[in-house]
């Protein structure tokens, strides 16, 4: 009996859906049934029974699913107690953020100030931040949506408008502010670790056209040398715009403000609700407290202070 099948069998027992679990798993629909009945097999007990194309835990398979279950809690509190220990005694973070540069941006002063403090980075999309911060294995990370996840916490930093930025040679950029509708027939340059493909579509199509989307991109660095180059345009938070203009005072990417009443960038801190801070921890959240300060001076510096949505801090 491996532990893949353990985990596997698992998610047949919560989804009743083969097709559901081998996608929420990443594998294929046969592997996942062949993996299935040869669990069965090595048991020598049916779990499922299969009724109108559903697979539902029998009262075999309900017996189990609460033995697998207490091992996989088992299994997690002793990984969260080692991992805390080692936290611990080695001043060690595990952290992730699927917003590209954000992170690494953040840790790049911190770890200037805080070189005591140990830094384990991982590169993860919102689905397996979610997985490593419910099974213990990341402290914390920066995300920019709020779980729905019962046991994760969600600490609000901040929240801000998006704006359209675009070359200093676009028709538009005489004007200070756009309706999305204005937006139709434009390229869109889409920022997917900050306002994803389904969310620009989701706004578009609400003013009655479907974007053209041109590049499709998580790297922040490569969406201002395509606005540099007048490749598009591109919905970005606010403070994306300020962080161009600090590091290029002379850029030829302009900022447009919209008009129409669209969901806010939101940015925060998430982390197991069991979880109880370090003193590493401790100093880490403080210091991203202090760092989105920072960013809202430096917006506010700008004259888009009324952009932004500022939570607690």
């Amino acid at each position: 009996m491996e532990f893949s099948q353990l985990r596997y069998f698992q998610m047949v027992a919560r989804t009743e859906n083969i097709s559901k679990a081998a996608q929420s798993l990443y594998i294929t629909q046969p592997n996942l049934s062949k993996s299935i009945a040869r669990l069965e097999r090595e048991l020598g007990v049916p779990l499922f029974d299969h009724r109108k194309g559903k697979i539902i835990l029998n009262d075999y398979g309900r017996l189990f699913l609460s033995s697998v279950n207490l091992a996989f809690d088992q299994l997690n509190t002793g990984v969260e107690s080692i991992q805390r220990l080692y936290e611990s005694n080695q001043n060690v973070l595990s952290l992730s953020s699927p917003v590209d540069s954000l992170l690494a941006d953040v840790l790049k002063h911190f770890s200037f100030l805080h070189p005591s403090i140990g830094i384990r980075q991982f590169s993860y999309g919102p689905n397996a931040i979610v997985e490593h911060l419910l099974d213990r294995s990341l402290t914390l990370a920066l995300i920019s949506w709020e779980p729905k996840e019962e046991l994760l916490q969600f600490d609000l930093l901040g929240s801000q408008e998006y704006v359209v930025l675009l070359h200093s040679g676009h028709p538009l950029a005489r004007q200070e502010s756009v309706w999305i509708q204005e937006l139709s027939g434009e390229n869109f340059i889409c920022d997917s670790s900050r306002l994803g493909r389904k969310e620009l579509f989701q706004l578009c199509k609400a003013q009655g056209f479907e974007p053209s989307v041109s590049y499709e991109l998580e790297s922040a660095e490569l969406i201002c040398q395509l606005l540099e180059g007048n490749a598009g345009i591109a919905f970005m938070p606010i403070s994306q715009y300020a962080k161009i203009k600090a590091i290029y005072p002379d850029t030829q990417i302009r900022c447009l403000t919209i008009r129409d009443k669209i969901p806010l960038a939101i940015l925060g801190i998430v982390y197991h609700k069991n979880y109880v801070f370090t003193q590493a921890a401790e100093t880490f959240t403080a210091f991203l407290r202090e760092w989105h300060l920072q960013e809202v001076h430096m917006i506010r510096e700008l004259g888009y202070g009324r952009l932004l949505h500022t939570g607690p801090v």
